[in-house]
């Protein structure tokens, strides 16, 4: 294909789905929104087609004009079956089979991939990281996923598991992980640890920054409570702060030596909170990698930032059609 051509993508959330119209040179058409919070499938599913055959009338279109339908889903899930098997924040999803639904409501084929891959695609195809052959998106959210491209292709694995980058070990004498491991990567920088961890020191001090920054629920400290604290100075804010920064510089590092990228992207923190988390981690980097693969590497914060949940399910069918030699990115420049 030489021409830009109409893709529709879902990105499948526990409280919203994005549903986007969008063109294979990064022109996003339409986008809507489906609420997504403790409801059940057989709810969902037939609003999402509704909303993009919305999406395709507003713009003159129908599902004939459609070359793929993309979805981004959260793990756990099936990605061969194309099924969504049981994702912890959206308990009523129990083996859903998503890809198929939508591929027989507009009539088209349809390709599902993870959520973590999704935004790395998105970073590859469209933002900071277009045109790099060696590439590795982390998500920094919630927890810590990724995405990781190997010359030029997406890494699935074995079991379609790869890219689990929040979960290898940093310290086999560390936090229990929620995942079950002891001391990985994630236990010490996911937003969620880092909040259950606040949660326990700051047990009994009503009147600290961070659970007044919370309103005084314990239950609703965040990493957003966290740096308001650490940019006000309080001294147990910034060094919480500081050993996240190297954590992550450790878990950033050893990717870097593994898989020798030309870059690195990273989401929400590095965007959300800017040089405050970027100059640390980059001061750390060098502790724990050699200055060869440092030097050949860029660690960059999400271009994309929050849209990056519009081309997230996009650039899944492009992807799926790029690897079956029917979509060349970056053409048109």
């Amino acid at each position: 294909m030489t021409a830009s051509f109409p893709v529709l993508g879902f990105d499948i959330g526990g409280t919203k789905i994005a549903v986007c119209l969008g063109c294979s040179d990064g022109k996003i058409i339409a986008s809507g929104r489906v609420d997504n919070k403790e409801r059940h499938p057989d709810d969902v599913l037939p609003e999402l087609v509704a909303l993009g055959r919305q999406l395709l009338a507003d713009a003159g279109m129908t599902s004939t004009d459609l070359t793929a339908v993309g979805i981004s889903a959260p793990a756990p899930h099936d990605i061969p079956g194309g099924r969504i098997t049981q994702p912890t924040n959206m308990k009523k999803w129990v083996d859903v089979p998503i890809r198929d639904y939508l591929r027989d409501a507009f009539a088209t084929t349809a390709y599902m991939d993870n959520d973590a891959n999704a935004g790395a695609l998105a970073e590859w195809f469209f933002g900071t990281g277009k045109k790099c052959r060696n590439l590795l998106y982390l998500t920094m959210s919630t927890g810590i996923g990724g995405g990781i491209i190997t010359n030029g292709r997406l890494v699935h694995g074995h079991d379609y598991l790869a890219g689990e980058v929040g979960h290898f070990s940093i310290d086999p004498d560390g936090p229990q992980c929620n995942c079950g491991i002891r001391g990985c990567y994630e236990a010490f920088c996911g937003g969620r640890a880092m909040a259950q961890r606040m949660q326990r020191e700051l047990a009994g001090q009503p009147d600290h920054p961070i659970v007044r920054y919370a309103n005084g629920n314990y239950d609703a400290i965040d990493m957003i409570c966290l740096e308001k604290a650490v940019r006000d100075g309080d001294a147990y804010a910034v060094a919480l702060w500081d050993e996240m920064c190297r954590r992550n510089a450790q878990g950033i590092g050893g990717l870097i030596n593994i898989f020798n990228p030309e870059m690195i992207v990273l989401g929400t923190i590095a965007w959300a909170a800017g040089d405050l988390f970027m100059t640390p981690l980059q001061q750390y980097l060098p502790q724990f990698c050699w200055p060869v693969q440092l030097r050949g590497c860029r660690v960059i914060p999400s271009g994309l930032k929050r849209r990056i949940g519009d081309y997230a399910g996009i650039s899944v069918a492009l992807n799926y059609l790029y690897e079956q030699d029917r979509f060349q990115p970056w053409q048109e420049q």
